[in-house]
């Protein structure tokens, strides 16, 4: 995992208050899966059920603030690290 990987996935860790362990995400290349991922995540600890749609927004907020990822690029296709520049 490249460092703006480890970032997002620390963000993601803070933002959502729930573990994410290494070799679960490393397991993850697309947005639409990162989506998922902390959805399942979240639902597992609180308990809840959400999906990828309430976690989504955020993602795609911090791509575009922190990473400088326009939106309009960004589809839950998109590859991390193939088509977002991630490293």
């Amino acid at each position: 995992m490249g460092l703006d990987t480890v970032e997002i996935v620390l963000w993601a860790e803070e933002e959502f208050d729930v573990s994410m362990p290494d070799e679960e995400v490393g397991k993850i290349y697309t947005v639409g899966e990162f989506a998922t991922y902390i959805a399942e995540k979240v639902n597992e600890a609180k308990g809840t059920s959400i999906d990828f749609s309430n976690t989504l927004p955020k993602i795609l907020d911090v791509l575009e603030s922190d990473y400088g990822v326009k939106r309009a690029k960004v589809t839950l296709s998109s590859r991390f690290v193939e088509d977002l520049g991630f490293g």
